[in-house]
């Protein structure tokens, strides 16, 4: 775990960075700023973008993650890298084609109430970028160099859109440009990677540059991109469709509400992130050595200390959920449940792990796309069953019911192929320290001013969760880190 602990806590550090970036964009500047409406075109955009970037990466990344060890024990670096960029180039075109194919069906006659219609052709940039990073990132990161995609995507383009908005705010610029001014921002981090990895080509011995490691794994590719393409496709429908659905069916300003707390319901999972990026390339040699036993250890590691901080967070985010409110507006009231579903999908997703690492490294990758297309379909149907009927909240149930369906999927999965079940009785005692928590934060006196109410209440349950956390000896690494920090600061003293 050396590796995947030193880069995690440095990618970390900055994905946290860029979250409070973000939560800053999304709990003061854009409610300040933008009416719900216009958020919620931007947050279209975003998703139109996502799954469009994910169906033309042409399951590039999935064969990354599964040949890399392989293709780069046979070949130089610089033809993979080469034909990486060619696969960003053919993906790109196809993209593009799409657009102009299915605009009149997709956006043009969507929706009367979306502005959709007029910005879609901003969808071409963005799906260039998108499917740019996707694939340079996923190169990077099977070399461990995860914190260059970790820097330009979580921490510099929250940054531009940040200064994309207070432009907007001082009336510096008009709504229209700051569209455009978005685009630009959520294109940087494609752009720095597709960069980067041109710098990587080995010029000087082009002409010798070949692509016969396609041809020897003919086969392999295809199949991966096949059941990558699929499962992926799936994902990101199953992530991205309720926002498409929301506004397709009650237009703009319900997007940007759900858009909005939808934001602080993930925050729960956000400690995942770096570590899911970085264990990809660990997780896949080990299967390469068939070291079972290393992958059952990560496992069970992954699922113990994501599930202790997935509920600190939980506990973090809900127990202020009248404070978020009280910040943001009270026109997001009707949606705050949001906050409460998304949160405990998010928490779900952390108690299980590195499930979708695992099974995307092995030999039996394939089950996910599986269990992805029945996902997407799962949420396109409670989607259209509870949107009418509960409107926002009705889609946050939807993608909580999905996300608890598809994990439980892969956990028996994992356990039926390799006999490992990752929970132990240490789970018992996080969720009973969890309910102590909660329980006592009602105890806490009401205070009207909610920044300073979100301050006490983060004070407790930092204070009292991550005492008994301590105390009980739950988790041996975050003990040892705990033991670590704290000689640290009795060096500085001592100095």
């Amino acid at each position: 775990m050396g590796v995947i602990q030193k880069q995690s806590s440095i990618g970390a550090i900055l994905i946290y960075i860029g979250i409070l970036i973000g939560y800053f964009n999304v709990a003061f500047l854009q409610p300040k700023f933008l009416l719900a409406e216009e958020i919620g075109l931007v947050a279209i955009l975003i998703a139109w973008s996502e799954i469009f970037g994910t169906i033309f990466s042409l399951g590039w990344p999935n064969i990354l993650v599964r040949l890399f060890p392989k293709i780069i024990a046979e070949n130089k670096k610089s033809n993979l890298i080469l034909f990486t960029i060619l696969i960003i180039v053919i993906g790109s075109v196809l993209a593009t084609l799409a657009i102009f194919i299915f605009a009149k069906f997709l956006f043009i006659d969507a929706n009367d109430n979306s502005q959709i219609e007029k910005f879609y052709l901003l969808l071409i940039p963005l799906i260039i970028f998108n499917v740019s990073f996707r694939l340079g990132d996923t190169y990077l990161r099977m070399e461990y160099k995860s914190l260059f995609g970790i820097l330009t995507k979580e921490l510099f383009q929250r940054i531009l859109i940040s200064i994309g908005i207070l432009l907007i705010g001082f009336k510096i610029i008009d709504y229209d440009r700051f569209v455009l001014a978005y685009t630009l921002a959520m294109c940087f981090s494609g752009l720095l990677v597709l960069l980067y990895l041109v710098s990587k080509i080995n010029f000087s011995s082009f002409i010798e540059t070949n692509f016969s490691f396609v041809k020897k794994h003919k086969s392999e590719i295809l199949n991966i991109a096949f059941y990558g393409i699929l499962g992926s496709a799936g994902a990101i429908i199953a992530s991205m469709i309720d926002r498409v659905m929301i506004n397709n069916m009650i237009g703009d300003r319900y997007t940007g509400i759900y858009y909005t707390l939808f934001y602080y319901g993930i925050f729960v999972g956000i400690p995942a992130r770096p570590l899911k990026r970085i264990s990809t390339a660990v997780l896949a040699e080990a299967w390469k050595n068939n070291d079972i036993l290393k992958i059952k250890k990560i496992y069970t590691k992954s699922v113990l200390n994501l599930t202790i901080i997935g509920i600190y967070l939980f506990l973090g985010v809900w127990i202020n959920n009248e404070n978020i409110i009280e910040i943001i507006g009270k026109d997001y009231q009707e949606g705050v449940f949001i906050i409460l579903f998304i949160g405990i999908g998010s928490l779900f997703d952390m108690m299980t792990g590195l499930n979708t690492e695992i099974i995307a490294t092995s030999k039996f990758y394939k089950y996910n796309s599986y269990f992805i297309g029945g996902l997407a379909l799962l949420v396109i149907l409670t989607n259209w069953w509870l949107i009418p009927i509960y409107k926002t909240v009705g889609a946050a149930i939807g993608t909580c019911v999905s996300i608890i369906t598809i994990n439980s999927f892969r956990l028996i999965l994992i356990n039926i192929k390799i006999n490992h079940i990752p929970f132990d009785f240490n789970l018992l005692k996080v969720f009973f320290i969890g309910i102590v928590v909660f329980l006592n934060s009602t105890l806490i006196p009401n205070i009207e001013n909610p920044f300073y109410s979100i301050l006490v209440n983060g004070i407790f349950i930092t204070l009292v969760f991550w005492t008994l956390i301590f105390v009980f000896k739950i988790s041996d690494d975050i003990n040892d880190f705990a033991k670590k920090q704290l000689k640290k600061i009795r060096r500085l003293k001592n100095f």
